[in-house]
């Protein structure tokens, strides 16, 4: 041990060793040395500095390092507010979703209950009216038997004896009854409250569903010109020439894309895209002022928000980076929900409704769809056609 205890009063503390001052302070062995130790002592050839240096360089070190601790620490301090604060936005959003689903399916129950009602009560009414009409004509049938008998008695006893004259007696005292009109006889007509009873409710349920398929429609001005739109404007199809059509600015001239004829700027909307079994296509919302000329590339920075299928099986979330997606089955239509206000755009299996992916964003201009079948290559087999779904209720 080369240094003698703590300096005293501010006494420097002494080598014990060579009874010198210790005046330096050598880095390799991280101590505090006397001069006599750093030329020919234990410590020679090592690298020896000024004490006051080594604490300056070790105060600075400490410094850089008390920096360090405090940016991590103010990092954290952050990260722990951001947790608190979705923390308190994930109770809040959760009981904002639960009584949304809870009023959803209350509405959903009231309309049933209600519908189940005044089909019970037209039952019912139905019923009894035919009860009631059935107890009338048994009353009068049950009345007609037995004028009926008053006149077979008399009949039948006659019948019996073998005097002619007391037959013609009888004879002559019968009168033909007037003829009887009879009600026809009534039944209940199940049949009227029969059929597909639930397809029925289900179509008058939409009457109470805010958000259904819209059949929304392409723009014939935006379609590429490789891209041939249906009469109803519900299909598009990619070719391999091109049509001879005007162009203008509203037309993608180099991306195979064609807008909706829809824009909006506020609500829920709620639209299917059949694909089939197509091997690649791009599907999503966009701002209705992008550009239509030259290359584009699908980010929401650039205001799209899209979906693309490559080699039928390589499913993408256009975003920032890329999301390569893991789809379990092949959708053969696809569902894409818009909440503007709620900065939300979701894409579905249409047919198990189930998510496959969900962009989050603050819409500031109106959204427009878009969709791209991508071209049309060598080789490509079956319907090669996108087709806006349309529920017909």
């Amino acid at each position: 041990m080369e240094e003698k205890g703590d300096a005293a009063c501010g006494e420097i503390a002494r080598c014990t060793e060579h009874g010198k001052k210790l005046m330096y302070f050598c880095r390799v062995e991280k101590q505090k040395v006397c001069s006599k130790c750093a030329i020919m002592g234990s410590h020679r050839g090592h690298t020896v500095v000024a004490v006051e240096e080594a604490l300056s360089e070790l105060k600075e070190s400490l410094s850089a390092k008390l920096v360090e601790l405090q940016a991590e620490s103010s990092e954290q301090t952050s990260r722990l507010e951001e947790i608190e604060r979705n923390t308190t936005a994930a109770q809040e959003q959760a009981e904002i979703l639960e009584r949304q689903v809870q009023e959803d399916f209350a509405a959903l129950r009231s309309f049933l209950d209600s519908e189940e009602k005044v089909l019970m009560e037209l039952i019912a009414a139905e019923k009894q009216q035919t009860l009631e009409e059935l107890r009338r004509l048994k009353a009068e049938c049950l009345q007609r038997v037995e004028r009926l008998k008053l006149l077979m008695d008399p009949l039948d006893a006659a019948l019996q004896t073998t005097n002619l004259n007391g037959l013609l007696k009888s004879h002559c005292r019968f009168r033909n009854p007037c003829e009887t009109v009879n009600d026809p006889i009534v039944r209940f007509e199940a049949e009227k409250f029969c059929g597909p009873l639930q397809y029925k409710v289900w179509k008058k349920m939409f009457q109470i569903i805010q958000t259904v398929p819209e059949a929304y429609t392409f723009d014939y001005s935006t379609a590429h010109p490789y891209l041939e739109i249906s009469a109803n404007r519900r299909s598009v199809i990619p070719l391999r020439a091109p049509l001879p059509v005007v162009y203008m600015d509203a037309r993608f001239d180099t991306a195979l894309c064609v807008l909706g004829a829809e824009a909006f700027s506020t609500g829920k909307h709620y639209w299917e895209v059949t694909v089939n079994k197509k091997d690649k296509w791009d599907l999503g919302v966009a701002y209705n002022c992008i550009s239509r000329h030259g290359d584009i590339v699908y980010r929401p920075s650039d205001g799209i928000w899209c979906l693309t299928l490559r080699d039928g099986c390589h499913y993408e979330a256009c975003d920032e980076p890329d999301i390569q997606l893991k789809v379990q089955r092949k959708p053969c239509r696809i569902g894409i929900y818009v909440d503007y206000e709620g900065g939300v755009v979701s894409f579905f299996d249409a047919e198990a409704m189930q998510m496959l992916h969900v962009f989050r964003a603050h819409f500031t201009d109106p959204l427009i769809p878009l969709y791209s079948p991508c071209r049309l290559e060598d080789g490509a087999l079956g319907d090669q056609r996108l087709s806006i779904f349309k529920l017909n209720v």
